[in-house]
């Protein structure tokens, strides 16, 4: 059975922090995609970070909403950054091309000194 979704997001100067907790598959994709590009849209930051830590799993669905928003926010002012965990997504992740779903950084505090650069830059 899958998990339901859940999602915390929080404001920074630079970023936009985003904290999905569940499964991100088929079912849940669509509506996450949304929620973020509305975040997204709202909020005036160089950064969308998007902190996997919490997701228990995530399928090919999910890693094509990852495209899909690269692509959606490409040229803009927001940035994706993916705060990967160990585990499913981060296997995952590592299968594909991983510039094309954005900077992929090990853990919140780096993606967020990311962000703090693409700020200052």
């Amino acid at each position: 059975m899958t998990e339901p979704l859940e999602i915390d997001t929080s404001s920074l100067p630079h970023a936009l922090i985003t904290r999905p907790r569940g499964d991100i598959d088929m079912a849940s994709a669509p509506g996450l995609g949304a929620e973020l590009l509305q975040a997204v849209r709202a909020h005036e930051s160089e950064c969308l970070v998007i902190d996997l830590g919490a997701v228990d799993y995530i399928d090919s669905s999910g890693v094509e909403l990852l495209f899909r928003l690269h692509a959606e926010l490409a040229g803009e002012r927001e940035l994706i950054t993916i705060a990967p965990p160990g585990g499913t997504a981060a296997r995952l992740l590592g299968l594909v091309a991983l510039s094309d779903v954005g900077d992929i950084r090990p853990s919140l505090a780096s993606a967020l000194d990311s962000c703090a650069d693409a700020d200052r830059g």
